[in-house]
């Protein structure tokens, strides 16, 4: 469970602060895990497990990151699945998933407001 809610687990005190150090009015990167329920909570281990295992490349965009996901490995809909349930807990994060023609793999792209990048680098190294 500790890794598998690590994103979640290592959002819960970060804050968006300006130069100041007073809260910006950008959105809080903060997460809640409890939003995922204890009888789901399995069933999101093992989907963070695939995906990290699915994971086959990492491309850096200006507000995030763009994976590439082997099909093999996690299917559209366990994908799908994932994004359903992350969204509950991190809603911060913009998750878009693409499938194109007849090419395998997928392409899942994780996106949010500035300082999010680090914490997504940080939960899928590469």
């Amino acid at each position: 469970m500790k890794t598998a809610i690590a994103l979640c687990a290592s959002l819960l005190c970060v804050r968006m602060c300006d130069a100041a150090g007073e809260k910006a009015a950008a959105p809080l990167l903060a997460c809640n895990p409890k939003a995922i329920g204890a009888g789901e909570r399995p069933r999101y281990r093992d989907l963070v497990k695939r995906l990290r295992a699915a994971v086959r490349g990492r491309v850096e965009i200006s507000n995030g990151y763009a994976f590439k996901l082997d099909s093999k490995a996690m299917t559209l809909p366990e994908a799908a699945e994932w994004i359903g349930m992350e969204r509950l807990c991190c809603p911060f994060l913009t998750l878009q998933l693409s499938a194109s023609g007849n090419e395998a793999g997928w392409l899942l792209t994780l996106t949010g407001p500035a300082g999010v990048k680090q914490l997504i680098a940080a939960e899928f190294p590469m």
